[in-house]
């Protein structure tokens, strides 16, 4: 088995490493380390589900969309909801 670390990749958000283990010429195993820790979990602690439509924009100035749905995405899902066909 081989372990190897790529990275750090410098990213606009901060650094991101990855690790895998190879095993038989496939990865195995992996893990991915960021440690830019901005908090936005507990910012919503406690505050309404729809909260997170409009801080999870917020999350990274690039891919504020991508946030968007997401958070459009769990809070749905939360709810046991299915988008309309149109949404989707």
């Amino acid at each position: 088995m081989t372990r190897r670390i790529i990275g750090p990749f410098n990213r606009v958000e901060g650094d991101l490493e990855v690790k895998i283990e190879i095993a038989d010429g496939a990865v195995r195993e992996a893990w991915v380390t960021s440690p830019l820790y901005r908090g936005f979990e507990h910012i919503l602690r406690g505050k309404p589900a729809r909260d997170a439509l409009v801080y999870a924009p917020r999350i990274c100035g690039i891919c504020s969309v991508s946030q968007s749905v997401a958070a459009a995405r769990a809070i749905a899902a939360a709810q046991e909801l299915e988008p309309m066909p149109n949404g989707v």
